[in-house]
């Protein structure tokens, strides 16, 4: 089930608002009544509330700055199965008793690209003032398990939600935090390739730029409920800036 953005309701089957990218139950799926941040609240003034309501603590600005590095059990909880759902895809790819050393690096590649790209949105969001956990997402979820029988991959299994008042430059830049994270690891994967001479070291590396770079422009794309649609709603040049910097990570490898 997923929790309604608004009043938190557990709900089998959201709405998914077009303009601000949220999920809500059937009561609040109108863009008036989930007082909606995206194109829709914009027209009319510069900030809106998200409505997610953060789990067994009252909220306000001064205290999500203070509990940047708080998580909730149930965080903890969907965080765990989110990184198991994703450590699926490598392992349903490769035979880790043919090639133990490239499989263990393929793991911890998937595990750092997706741990540190979402907690890169919470953390964010928690700098700037709101109060934000991640939340698995029943429909992404399946579409990334469904993905394991197929050569497209999909992660999706869920997301950071984000609570308190949020203006569009705070939303670009939160949005943005999570690929940025992807590209930085990536670039770090190159340094490691190309400067060390180790081999452990390489093939963490390689496969480093290989899911870090993808993870990014997966992200990065420019619409739906994806990061990339609220950073082109932001700021189009960083969106594009951040496009480049991922595809020539991915492309470096192709020569």
């Amino acid at each position: 089930m997923v929790a309604c953005d608004h009043c938190g309701q557990e709900t089998y089957m959201p709405f998914r608002c077009s303009y601000c990218g949220g999920y809500y139950c059937a009561d609040h799926r109108l863009p008036e009544t989930h007082d909606c941040t995206g194109t829709y609240q914009y027209s009319r003034s510069t900030t809106g509330q998200t409505g997610f309501t953060p789990t067994g603590a009252s909220y306000s600005p001064r205290q999500a700055k203070r509990s940047i590095f708080w998580f909730s059990k149930k965080e903890l909880k969907d965080l765990a199965i989110g990184l198991v759902v994703i450590l699926l895809i490598p392992l349903s790819g490769y035979n880790i008793f043919r090639n133990t050393v490239f499989v263990m690096s393929v793991l911890l590649a998937y595990a750092t690209g997706f741990i540190l790209h979402e907690l890169a949105h919470k953390f964010a969001a928690q700098r700037y003032g709101y109060w934000a956990e991640f939340r698995i997402n029943q429909q992404g979820l399946m579409l990334t398990l469904l993905s394991l029988l197929s050569p497209l991959k999909i992660i999706a299994p869920g997301a950071v939600m984000i609570g308190g008042y949020m203006n569009p430059n705070d939303y670009g830049k939160i949005s943005v935090a999570g690929p940025l994270t992807n590209i930085a690891l990536a670039f770090l994967g190159i340094i490691g390739l190309f400067f060390s001479g180790n081999g452990f070291i390489q093939s963490i590396s390689y496969t480093g730029i290989i899911v870090n770079a993808s993870l990014a422009l997966f992200n990065l794309i420019p619409f739906g409920m994806f990061d990339g649609a609220k950073i082109m709603k932001w700021n189009w040049k960083i969106w594009l800036v951040c496009v480049a910097a991922a595809t020539g990570e991915y492309l470096l490898l192709q020569f």
